[in-house]
């Protein structure tokens, strides 16, 4: 939970607010929760990786009144399903009178709740399904193929469909919106594992993958020679990625003309014994 403490030991000016870990908290989950980005975490509390360790104190930004600027996808319920408030809260702090919102719209977001516990709602650590495009596979649906090395209880399918939704933005990683290779990353960050921030450091870090095994990185080139995109192999023939084109985080079709035409092969990320 969230604690404000003074650096003077007594005054109430100056207050510190910090975050305790607890098991399960990720930087992207309690960027969510407090209303701010991965980034100015990092930068609060001068690190350099994704990992956090349950008891870590982290410092959190000045509290108070947010903002949010609407993304594709974005609608009034996942907006107070993401910042823990409600619907009517953000239309009456807003002055709105229907739910329509248009991209790019800026709405106040009432202050963080912080105290609703360290591990926080279940409904405020989902981002909402994607529609995912006419490539996309719904995991919970489908049985999976006969042979297929494919686990629907694993670690990582779990966290791979919480991400599913969040709007992709190049350059980005925040709770608005993430690019691909900050996608792979936070997810193995989430599995004790760091990973290269950028696609071409993760493809040229990591060993070759053959052949495909659920958690392997795929990568591929669509603009030239050299490696630009990332996602997660999923099993059965599928992937999950924040795709620039579909504009969010989805689960496509490897065997996809347009995937197989730009695919330049996977690697293997090596998790230590008893992650």
């Amino acid at each position: 939970m969230a604690q404000a403490t003074s650096p003077q030991g007594g005054s109430l000016e100056g207050l510190v607010l910090s975050h305790t870990v607890a098991p399960g908290d990720t930087l992207f989950s309690i960027a969510r929760r407090y209303g701010t980005t991965v980034e100015e975490l990092m930068r609060l509390n001068g690190l350099d990786t994704f990992l956090i360790q349950p008891g870590q104190v982290l410092r959190l930004p000045q509290g108070g009144e947010r903002i949010h600027v609407v993304a594709p996808g974005d609608t009034l319920f996942s907006l107070a399903r993401r910042y823990g408030t409600t619907v009517e809260e953000l239309m009456r702090l807003n002055g709105l009178s229907t739910a329509g919102l248009k991209v790019g719209q800026t709405l106040r977001i009432p202050a963080s709740r912080g105290e609703e516990g360290s591990r926080g709602k279940a409904a405020l650590e989902s981002p909402p399904w994607s529609q995912g495009g006419a490539h996309a596979r719904d995991l919970r649906e489908s049985p999976p193929a006969v042979g297929e090395d494919y686990d629907p209880e694993s670690p990582l399918l779990k966290i791979v469909l919480r991400y599913l939704g969040v709007p992709y933005k190049y350059g980005a990683n925040s709770p608005a919106s993430l690019d691909c290779s900050a996608f792979v990353a936070q997810v193995y960050a989430e599995l004790g594992v760091a990973l290269p921030r950028t696609s071409r450091e993760q493809f040229r870090a990591l060993p070759p993958a053959e052949p495909l095994r659920p958690g392997d990185l795929v990568f591929f080139s669509f603009g030239g020679k050299e490696v630009d995109h990332v996602g997660i192999y999923l099993g059965r023939g599928v992937f999950a990625h924040a795709s620039s084109y579909g504009s969010r985080v989805v689960i496509e079709s490897l065997e996809a003309p347009f995937y197989q035409k730009a695919y330049r092969g996977a690697r293997r990320v090596v998790q230590e014994a008893g992650k």
